[in-house]
């Protein structure tokens, strides 16, 4: 272990691999801005790595943000801010600790090895196995996942299933420490411009929110949906329309939604949450749906059986979820009161953002220790 940061014996801590700060993108944004907060609040030294894109935006003034202009093109933008930014963080910031978000700094990760500088690594969820990427594309992910655990001093997992991938795939050994969710804060206010551009009722409807990709299952869902003949309607908030878009009216598009107010409280007056998402880990999405007090119909994968154990309702084809919405609307309690009870107890004491990035800051103090 280096020496600690001269001139103070503040350790300083960088975190690589989400976009930046404030948090305007996805999971690993709303993390990194806990974790800077935390650490800060700790008197601890956060660096947070960033697209340009965000230069002008103000955030808190004592978490240092490096800027790093990416490429246009998405699927490189992680790659190379990754990259850029552990170089910036061993040469010019001399960080103490480095926290990778993802496994796409592995092709610089040996730097801050040779340096001493302890690395810890959340790999997040299996991004090889998207089914986006040809086999190039996975071999290479699957490459940057390799490099990265074996690098790594501790890896942490926010889901069980992810950890036992690395342990058995790579004979690791990790820790586990949950993702976090926020408080559902809802405006009536935002309901009834909800209610106005879209026509909805209170209970009346269904809600998938997540970007429409593959393995989030839109089409499925649209398509059992349909088949369930039911009466309300589908609300789908993504980046873009599914692949085959339904001509059907009871089905809405709304495009994406950046208030998350407003989304909360789209969540909050839903008779269910549909949850697609097959991989990648502990998704925020489900998380947020559980603080919103949803019930939870949910894509059959261990990663989100994990989460809402039995108390979420599971469908792998559309014949399923159509059963599944067949007998909720028949139901006589379709908000299901004792998974509601379930939902806000662990999301109180296991999905609990203090105690996150508290667990966090006790793995930067082992790994910190000279």
């Amino acid at each position: 272990m280096k020496k600690q940061s001269t001139l103070t014996n503040k350790v300083k801590v960088a975190i690589i691999g989400s976009r930046g700060l404030p948090p305007r993108y996805g999971g690993f944004e709303v993390f990194a801005h806990y974790l800077a907060q935390h650490l800060a609040n700790q008197n601890y030294l956060p660096v947070i790595y960033c697209v340009s894109t965000l230069k002008n935006l103000e955030y808190d003034r004592r978490i240092k943000r490096v800027f790093i202009k990416t490429p246009p093109v998405r699927s490189l933008e992680k790659l190379t801010l990754s990259n850029l930014a552990s170089l910036h963080a061993v040469f010019s910031e001399k960080a103490d600790v480095i926290i990778y978000l993802g496994v796409s700094g592995g092709l610089t990760a040996w730097i801050p090895k040779l340096f001493r500088i302890p690395i810890i690594l959340n790999p997040d969820g299996l991004e090889w196995k998207r089914k986006k990427w040809n086999f190039l594309g996975r071999s290479f992910l699957l490459l940057l996942e390799r490099i990265a655990v074996r690098l790594s001093d501790t890896i942490i997992a926010d889901n069980v299933a992810i950890g036992n991938y690395i342990e058995t795939r790579y004979r690791k050994k990790w820790v586990f420490i949950p993702y976090g969710c926020n408080d559902c804060l809802i405006h009536e206010g935002k309901w009834e411009e909800l209610k106005e551009s879209y026509g909805l009722e209170k209970n009346n409807y269904y809600l998938v929110v997540g970007r429409n990709v593959p393995e989030n299952n839109h089409d499925l869902i649209i398509s059992g949906f349909l088949k369930s003949n039911s009466g309300k309607k589908l609300v789908i908030v993504s980046d873009k329309p599914a692949n085959k878009p339904a001509k059907d009216e009871k089905i809405i598009f709304t495009g994406p939604i950046f208030d998350n107010i407003k989304l909360n409280t789209l969540r909050k007056y839903a008779l269910a949450y549909i949850h697609g998402h097959s991989v990648g880990g502990t998704n925020p999405s489900l998380l947020e749906a559980i603080a919103c007090d949803n019930l939870v119909i949910a894509y059959d994968v261990p990663f989100n059986r994990e989460v809402l154990e039995k108390y979420g309702l599971y469908f792998k084809s559309d014949e399923e979820l159509k059963n599944i919405i067949k007998s909720l609307e028949l139901a006589d309690d379709p908000t299901q009161t004792g998974m509601l009870k379930f939902y806000e107890q662990i999301r109180l004491e296991k999905y609990n953002w203090q105690k996150v990035v508290e667990a966090y800051e006790k793995v930067i103090r082992e790994v910190a220790k000279p």
